[in-house]
């Protein structure tokens, strides 16, 4: 789904860079016949870029390559949330239940996402009004809630004499043409479609304005699928075994690049981000001063300024758990530090067994999302009974527990580009057991992430990098720079702390809504230990202009202290608390005045 030519080389701590510029078809022969030997093949009759990073740390290679290709900003802080979607719920009746249930159980989650059924016979950009009566209703009341809606937008454009979206498209000249200059036409789910040209700035503005129908909805956040583009009748149009692009006439169709008119296999991997792209340029046009919420299965090197990505259509197997951690890894080495997968997998069926486990990984994901197909078994936090309902509620509560932790890895991402899931290999680059962990990671700096990842399994090794590290859930710690035995029972969070770490945890709330009047407790793990604690008001770009608060915590011989690094927002509601020890005791958070 994404396509991000950046290869990092680590020999021994240091790294090298490289980075191939073109949003044509690559292939990276990395010594697949262990001759010793590496190839990059392109597919392209442009120009191309090849940018070469280092020798350096892995942490200044992924510093240096995002200043090229930009980082997230801080995203809502209702999308650090948890997020809930199946496809597809079908009716308003559907989704105002799932919402009753998560208030009614006492569940946490932020938003309810809504898949292509939504739509009046799968066209973008309206509603099927006899499932969905009055839309505009549903999402008000659910806002009431604190719930925000997300709905998905596929770029095919039904081909329909009376859709209002497709014949002004055509008017506009908006729409992707053959060599011969007649307009593609294929398959996607509302059947025969046109596709814009979202490489042209005056397309992305078109698409862009045409989001104001569900801004007056007040739908929260727009989830961009199929735009590879995915066809149905041409599910992989280049083949393997192609050796150089096919001639004009003989690609999918051409698109409008600023040195001219270039054939679609040229710029392939630019169509799902651009489409981001338009989509978060529309949405911040129509809330000027409102953070936009987008997510993306396809996208390019940059596609980390436009959208959060998710890594499209797994299926519920323990093998899938376990690969999205070397897979999501690598997208943060690679940018995007806003990813995640579907918890419980999307195709098949999920056991309860399996969404526990997920969970207790899924938490940690950067972006939390439950998702799973029409065709499958329901796995809402509820389905399987009373146990594994509420161990999943402990799971999600410990979700937005961090979600103040959360938001300082987002705030280092900004200033440095470093991915919120990371190797353990970035903080300990001359540990060589660490180098080949790839079913443990590190979240930020300070915890450390060893989910049992098989079924039947509630023991697993743990490699624990050098120094102290306490378990999350208190009851022990282990000496590092060695592997320990360790028992996770179904619903225990997986992670250990870093000694010396302070990590400011959230009372436990129903959203992030309710964060602020939260009292923020700051654990510390260790005699002496050092954090730091970041907010603002997580819904504007405020803080671009310094309305932000930043704390520097420290503990040293029983004292705790907070220095201010930056203090310009003001929320005089916040109630703050220092553990250590076992001992409890308020504390204040200053401002520069005092």
């Amino acid at each position: 789904y994404k396509a991000i030519p950046l290869l990092i080389v680590n020999d021994s701590g240091q790294c090298t860079g490289l980075f191939l510029d073109s949003p044509a078809c690559q292939r990276w022969g990395l010594d697949q016949d262990l001759s010793g030997v590496a190839s990059i093949e392109l597919l392209s009759r442009r120009g191309w870029q090849l940018y070469s990073f280092g020798p350096a740390t892995v942490a200044k290679i992924v510093e240096a390559y995002t200043v090229l290709t930009g980082r997230t900003k801080l995203p809502p802080l209702w999308a650090l949330g948890h997020h809930q979607c199946r496809w597809s719920y079908p009716d308003e009746k559907t989704v105002r239940n799932i919402a009753h249930e998560f208030r009614s159980r006492k569940i946490p989650s932020d938003a309810i996402v809504l898949d292509i059924d939504y739509m009046d016979g799968y066209r973008v950009f309206t509603c099927c009004r006899e499932r969905f009566p009055d839309f505009k209703s549903m999402v008000a009341d659910l806002a009431q809630e604190n719930f925000q809606v997300v709905t998905i937008v596929d770029p095919g454009v039904k081909k329909d004499p009376k859709y209002r979206v497709f014949t002004n498209g055509v008017k506009e000249d908006v729409f992707c043409k053959t060599a011969s200059g007649k307009l593609f036409l294929d398959k996607v789910w509302p059947g025969t479609a046109a596709f814009p040209d979202f490489v042209r700035e005056d397309v992305r503005q078109w698409w862009a304005q045409e989001h104001k129908f569900y801004v007056d909805l007040g739908v929260s956040g727009i989830w961009n699928d199929m735009n590879e583009p995915a066809l149905f009748n041409n599910q992989k149009p280049l083949g393997d075994d192609v050796r150089e692009l096919p001639n004009e006439q003989n690609q999918l169709f051409m698109q409008q690049a600023p040195e001219g008119l270039v054939g679609h296999f040229e710029v392939r991997n630019l169509y799902g981000m651009e489409m981001s792209h338009a989509t978060h340029d529309g949405l911040i046009e129509l809330r000027p001063n409102q953070r936009p919420f987008v997510l993306t299965r396809s996208g390019y090197a940059g596609v980390q300024r436009y959208a959060a990505v998710w890594l499209g259509d797994n299926i519920s197997w323990y093998e899938h758990l376990a690969k999205s951690i070397p897979m999501l890894i690598n997208m943060g080495l690679s940018g995007v530090a806003f990813c995640g997968a579907d918890i419980g997998g999307f195709w098949q069926d999920c056991s309860a067994e399996l969404l526990l486990r997920w969970y207790a990984l899924g938490i940690f994901y950067p972006f939390c999302r439950n998702h799973c197909s029409l065709y499958g078994r329901p796995q809402e936090p509820w389905v399987w009974g009373a146990d594994i309902e509420a161990k999943c509620r402990k799971l999600i509560e410990t979700r937005y527990r961090l979600i103040p932790y959360i938001q300082s890895l987002f705030w280092e991402h900004l200033r440095t580009g470093a991915p919120l899931m990371r190797p353990l290999s970035w903080h300990y680059p001359n540990d060589a057991i660490a180098t080949e962990i790839e079913d443990e990671f590190l979240f930020g700096k300070d915890i450390l992430v060893a989910p049992i990842l098989q079924r039947g399994k509630t023991m697993r090794s743990v490699y624990f990098p050098p120094g102290l590290w306490h378990s999350f859930e208190g009851g022990g710690h282990f000496q590092g720079g060695a592997t320990h035995w360790v028992s996770f029972p179904l619903g225990h969070v997986p992670a250990f702390v870093r000694d010396g770490a302070i990590v400011p945890l959230a009372d436990v709330v129903q959203n992030t809504a309710e964060l602020h009047n939260s009292q923020i407790t700051f654990v510390c793990y260790g005699e002496s230990a050092q954090g730091v604690y970041f907010e603002d008001d997580g819904i504007s770009f405020n803080y671009e202009q310094g309305q932000y608060n930043e704390w520097i915590l420290t503990m040293e011989n029983d004292k705790f202290t907070a220095s201010v690094v930056h203090h310009g927002y003001e929320l005089p509601s916040r109630k703050c608390a220092f553990l250590n020890k076992g001992k409890w005791c308020s504390v204040s958070l200053p401002d520069q005045r005092t």
